[in-house]
């Protein structure tokens, strides 16, 4: 029997592939045949009735249509938001005023998983921009001014200290029992924002809607005398001053520009389901071999499930090395060995100069002897392929594809393959090593 080593994997998905092949059929190949109009041709080449041929068609159309109501995919390969040399994601959206104004916002360094308002910067250069795409539908932009009036509320949460003297206040928070150490910074602002400032700041309930840009251009305040005071944004200056304070505001790329102040709430989601990784990358340093290793210590397998990296590069190893070497007795005391062996599933990445610099390096997807490594989607890019060399530091990066499913408004149910970078779990050693002398035995 002939083992293609190429596709050995899971023996699981081997026999289900077995069993399924003689009683199925590739179920997303028919979506995707369907989808670009090349099914019809293949059923009107099939000897079947003509009634069979006219339902297979309609079934071909209805699948095809099923599969982008539950899965969301980028039409166009091109639009793939994921950088494979910066294991991260980075696309760009806008919003326009009435003028035409355009804002551009650009996540530049969006990996953690979760989008929200602070994975954006405003990109305020003088060439940004931002094209439509092409065919697509476009919204008038719509500007609302609000004038609102209100009477201010004071801010209040448990064991908030109380304005009176001798007023019992609420036990379940203690204050004067908050460990922190001189790194805490968050930790030391809001327990001093409680315990000084807080009868200072005031509440103002204002709704907005998901998926706008708000600008607060001024508040006046009206005192018991009757006497009107304007008061601005906090936080006036240019993006790059370090004594300036503020909150929840976005950082603008232009250096020297003055700060942007308005509030933007992404269309993102605030809570999603996410299932076992069904794959992981784990990117690491070994300081000996002067080079980095990409460990798939998860792999994705047929069945749409997660499996043993470690195990199937054990398989992969006896498939192509059967039989273990023999030692014939010798009365050498040493042997020479021309280059140790890794596992099967540690990739490597040499570092290489980038054009054009002789100190700069980059990581470049090599090659070990034998068969073809790695066998994930995360590694799976044309050749050659680079990963700059700060998106790999001394702690690693560990890299994860997973299922993630939503509701959205309305119920609409969204279905992806999402991916996240996380901090790696340290250095590692391959025991990669040549030109040897070892003992016999």
């Amino acid at each position: 029997m002939v083992v293609n080593l190429e596709t050995l994997l899971h023996r699981e998905s081997e026999q289900m592939h077995d069993l399924a092949m003689d009683r199925s059929f590739d179920g997303f190949e028919v979506a995707q045949d369907a989808a670009a109009g090349s099914f019809d041709g293949k059923v009107d080449a099939a000897v079947l009735d003509a009634n069979v041929k006219t339902e297979l068609k309609t079934a071909g159309v209805k699948l095809a249509e099923y599969f982008k109501t539950l899965f969301s995919q980028p039409e166009n390969a091109a639009d793939d938001a994921w950088k494979p040399p910066y294991l991260e994601y980075q696309f760009a959206a806008a919003t326009e005023d009435e003028a035409n104004q355009k804002t551009v916002l650009f996540a530049e360094q969006y990996a953690q998983g979760s989008l929200d308002w602070y994975s954006f910067d405003i990109d305020n250069q003088a060439n940004a921009t931002l094209n439509d795409q092409t065919g697509a539908t476009i919204p008038a932009p719509k500007e609302v001014k609000k004038r609102l009036s209100f009477i201010p509320a004071p801010v209040s949460f448990g064991g908030m200290p109380l304005p009176r003297y001798w007023e019992m206040e609420n036990y379940k928070t203690e204050f004067a029992d908050v460990t922190a150490n001189t790194t805490d910074v968050a930790k030391l602002l809001l327990t001093e924002f409680a315990l000084i400032y807080s009868n200072d700041w005031c509440i103002v309930p204002f709704n907005l809607e998901v998926g706008t840009m708000t600008d607060v251009l001024g508040i006046v305040v009206t005192d018991v005398f009757g006497e009107r005071l304007l008061v601005r944004a906090a936080g006036q200056g240019t993006d790059e001053d370090w004594q300036r304070w503020n909150l929840f505001n976005l950082h603008t790329t232009a250096e020297g520009d003055m700060s942007d102040h308005r509030l933007f709430i992404p269309p993102t989601v605030d809570k999603l389901m996410e299932s076992p990784p069904l794959e992981k990358v784990n990117f690491l340093r070994d300081e000996m071999a002067n080079m980095v290793w990409a460990v798939e210590s998860i792999l994705p397998s047929a069945l749409g499930e997660g499996i043993s990296g470690h195990e199937t590069a054990a398989r992969l190893r006896e498939e192509e090395h059967p039989v273990p070497p023999v030692f014939h007795d010798t009365e050498a005391k040493i042997r020479y060995v021309l280059g140790t062996e890794v596992p099967y599933n540690w990739i490597p990445f040499a570092p290489v100069h980038n054009p054009g610099s002789n100190r700069q390096i980059r990581l470049q997807r090599a090659k070990m002897p034998g068969v073809k490594r790695f066998k994930g989607k995360i590694l799976d890019q044309p050749a050659p392929f680079f990963i700059h060399e700060e998106e790999v530091p001394r702690a690693g990066a560990l890299v994860t594809r997973s299922y993630q499913r939503t509701r959205w408004y309305g119920g609409k149910t969204f279905v992806w393959i999402g991916k996240r970078k996380l901090t790696g779990k340290g250095e590692g050693s391959s025991g990669l090593g040549f030109d040897q002398v070892k003992e016999v035995g």
